[in-house]
């Protein structure tokens, strides 16, 4: 059976292949304190989203953050020396103040990095989701990303 490490690294080496270069991660049968261990392991840096686009946002005022979430994360992205990059704590990029779908805002960001993302909701039936249907930041993918997701 291969290791955590070895599976990450193998969905990653796909991932480099694709239009998008973009990896979900959805844990579920190992602890996020494992999968970030694995990570760091590989020397792979871990962006966390929340903390970093918050500190720039607040400065901002509210009806123009929405504007600027790309911007930030691209320029965050640039700043990494490595060509695969993984994202952590992408749960403020829910919020209904951002208007952003997630989703395809890494799809935007992903040509010149590899882009792991921990997605911090579940699989099912090849579907990503975020939250319950009646929170006002539940999302929902369709199916046909699931090509881009590893399940551990």
């Amino acid at each position: 059976m291969a290791s955590l490490q070895e599976s990450i690294a193998l969905e990653i080496k796909t991932a480099r292949t694709k239009r998008n270069k973009m990896l979900f991660v959805v844990v579920s049968r190992i602890s996020q304190v494992e999968l970030q261990r694995a990570i760091h392991q590989m020397e792979i840096p871990i962006l966390n989203v929340g903390l970093l686009l918050s500190e720039q946002l607040r400065l901002l005022p509210p009806e123009k953050r929405p504007f600027e979430v790309g911007r930030i994360l691209r320029s965050l992205l640039a700043g990494e020396n490595k060509d695969v990059v993984f994202l952590d704590h992408i749960e403020y990029l829910f919020d209904t103040e951002l208007k952003q779908n997630p989703i395809r805002l890494f799809e935007n960001l992903s040509g010149n990095k590899t882009l792991v993302i921990h997605w911090p909701g579940t699989l099912e039936n090849g579907a990503l989701i975020y939250a319950t249907p009646e929170h006002p930041e539940y999302y929902q993918s369709d199916n046909s990303y699931s090509s881009y997701v590893i399940e551990i």
